[in-house]
């Protein structure tokens, strides 16, 4: 039975020690074999991926296929030549929205920080950072925001001193200016933008440099001054950023209550690209100017027109609203009734401003003393929007049962 026993040891020892010498052997074959198998890998992965795939390629298959091709080069053979290449080349092909193209940058940059590719990886961690520091501000405090923007410096910085000779070097030195716009450092960016103004003179980017500084001169009612900065947009004729310029120009005048001026500087806009959305947003600036000079009419079928031809922009809900706040002024009550009315039954508005639009239904009616739609008026109001208004003081909130019967018995 021993005998047996150690029979059976040696035979398992034996089979441990031909399997342990035949790894060796054959991995001491792949390591002779590494970059030449390494190679073979990245030229299947090329050959796969031409033409290259696209991210809306209708053969989804081989996008998978040739992702999984590039990822097997740099898994495999993370010390070849081609391995910074094909992690490169496997972030390109994945939406540049998607985590996962930041986590294979985010290694790019560390395990390859010599890499051709760095730079870019970079750049384009420090922009998401950006853009997301823009969004948040939109939404949340601005001190939110700055995590983001100081993220993006970080990057950005980091681009810039150690790539020198990178072509988005420029490109770097103007966002990192932008993160001190965005945290509104106002100041510190108009000094950024005095230095790069001497070193982008042959540069596009000279461009943007003054408009934000146009921006920059408007916030700080310097308004003469951002005229200037952008009047030199508009002259230079810039594809995308004259609108832009030109719509500056617009808020100027219109900040200085000149509505003439204003709405010639609108027309301008529309006229120069009337599908650009600041043309869009002329349209309603146009009507709200109407109305500061008193000119009613104009200003209901500028802003009419406004709703009509762009229901999704987001100046419509309000100048729906103010629409009818336009047709009470002039004392024209039922087209006040009438507006109102067409705010209150869009679903597509906020609800703050169709609770606000219902209760002035009831309040018009209720002023013209017509007590049975006052009440039909408040009924609608207590039913369809149960919430309260956000402002705890705003009269709607006043609304409810007993105020319905006190109107109902009260003499008008």
């Amino acid at each position: 039975m021993r005998k047996f026993i150690v029979t059976e040891i040696l035979v398992i020892v034996a089979l441990v020690a031909g399997f342990w010498i035949g790894k060796s052997t054959n991995s001491d074959t792949d390591y002779v074999r590494y970059y030449d198998k390494a190679e073979e890998t990245w030229q299947k992965a090329r050959t796969a991926d031409t033409p290259p795939v696209t991210l809306d390629d209708e053969d989804q298959k081989r996008v998978r296929e040739v992702r999984a091709l590039y990822r097997q080069v740099f898994e495999k053979y993370p010390d070849s030549r081609w391995a910074d290449d094909a992690m490169y080349q496997l972030a390109s092909r994945i939406a540049r929205t998607d985590e996962e193209v930041f986590a294979l940058f985010r290694r790019l940059i560390n395990n390859y920080p010599d890499s051709e590719w760095t730079d870019d990886a970079l750049f384009t961690i420090a922009i998401a950072n950006y853009k997301t520091g823009e969004g948040v501000k939109e939404t949340e405090v601005l001190e939110s925001a700055n995590t983001y923007y100081d993220r993006a410096l970080v990057l950005f910085n980091r681009l810039i001193e150690n790539h020198p000779g990178s072509k988005l070097v420029d490109h770097a030195r103007f966002n990192r200016a932008m993160c001190h716009y965005g945290k509104g450092q106002l100041n510190r960016t108009l000094q950024a933008f005095g230095e790069l103004s001497e070193d982008f003179r042959d540069s596009d980017l000279i461009h943007s440099v003054v408009y934000y500084t146009g921006m920059i001169y408007t916030e700080q009612r310097k308004l003469r001054d951002a005229r200037v900065e952008f009047n030199k947009v508009v002259s230079a004729g810039h594809e995308e950023l004259t609108p832009l310029a030109q719509f500056g120009i617009a808020q100027t005048y219109f900040a200085e209550g000149r509505y003439d001026e204003a709405i010639s500087s609108y027309n301008d806009v529309i006229q120069s690209d009337s599908e650009a959305k600041v043309a869009q947003d002329s349209h309603f600036y146009i009507g709200w100017a109407h109305q500061k000079m008193e000119q009613y009419d104009e200003a209901i079928d500028q802003l009419e027109e406004a709703i009509n031809r762009y229901p999704d922009n987001e100046n419509a809900p309000n100048s729906q609203f103010f629409v009818a706040q336009i047709y009470y002024v002039k004392g024209d009550t039922d087209g006040a009734i009438e507006a109102y009315r067409r705010v209150a039954d869009n679903a597509t508005f906020d609800y703050d401003t169709r609770r606000q639009a219902q209760y002035w239904i009831g309040h018009i009616h209720e002023k013209r003393n017509e007590a049975d739609l006052a009440v039909e008026a408040y009924q609608h109001l207590i039913k369809e929007f149960a919430e309260p208004h956000q402002n705890p003081t705003h009269p709607s909130n006043k609304i409810n049962e007993n105020y319905i019967q006190n109107l109902q018995v009260s003499d008008f």
